[in-house]
């Protein structure tokens, strides 16, 4: 039997002195994604993300656990955490939320990362995470549509 997976991510962005957006991406160390630059997120867990007011899983409640056990980022102002973009078909369900920081800033420590950085829409590093691409895409449409 094949259990579904259920997970989440946030993009943490900022604009930098010079007007540009820049987001917090991290190169994978362990296994399936080994070497391959992401955001931080991972895997809904039953015990600890629990269910939304709807009686669902809570993907925002995952992003915000994940992001804090990988990059040590908290999320103070939950209510500034957006949905992004998301993945639903069957045996796999995920979902990535946008939070802006006020400026760049090192995360406390990294777990399941062996390095972090910040990048631009230009500065893409590579190999990325299936969907990376598509996410950051979605985060350059979502940023324009602010601005406007």
């Amino acid at each position: 039997m094949h259990i579904p997976y259920n997970g989440a991510g946030i993009i943490f962005w900022t604009i930098t002195e010079t007007g540009e957006v820049s987001f917090l991406m991290g190169k994978r160390s362990i296994p399936p994604q080994n070497h391959m630059w992401s955001f931080p997120g991972g895997t809904w867990e039953k015990g600890e993300d629990g269910y939304n007011q709807e009686g669902k899983i809570s993907y925002r409640e995952t992003a915000i656990r994940e992001s804090h056990e990988e990059v040590g980022l908290d999320v103070p102002s939950p209510e500034n955490l957006f949905p992004l973009w998301s993945l639903d078909v069957p045996g796999f369900h995920y979902g990535i939320y946008v939070y802006r920081l006020k400026s760049q800033i090192k995360p406390p420590y990294i777990s399941e990362f062996s390095e972090t950085g910040w990048f631009t829409f230009s500065t893409v590093p590579s190999p990325t995470v299936t969907f990376v691409r598509t996410q950051i895409r979605r985060l350059k449409r979502y940023v324009e549509q602010l601005w406007n």
